[in-house]
């Protein structure tokens, strides 16, 4: 696996809402800002299915953090590590 460079922390999750008896569409209602998705289709899937996967990882300092989201490992994989991740 290749994560995205980090000098700070970086954490994954699997279905963290379930943590919290919540599904993956309340879950993401009560977040203040979301995570970045690959899509919306990926986004309603993930809802669908009530799978996803999040990387959340502090690039340069402990301050500033990027977060992106998806229904597998490898798609959350691909867009942490992809130039789509908004800064």
């Amino acid at each position: 696996m290749i994560f995205p460079e980090h000098k700070c922390g970086l954490t994954i999750s699997h279905n963290e809402c379930r943590n919290y008896y919540q599904t993956v569409r309340q879950y993401l209602d009560y977040m203040e800002a979301g995570p970045t998705w690959p899509s919306e289709e990926d986004k309603a899937l993930a809802i669908e299915t009530n799978e996803m996967w999040e990387i959340q990882w502090y690039p340069k300092t402990p301050i500033g953090f990027f977060h992106v989201a998806a229904t597998t490992l490898e798609a959350a994989l691909e867009l942490a590590n992809s130039n789509d991740v908004p800064e």
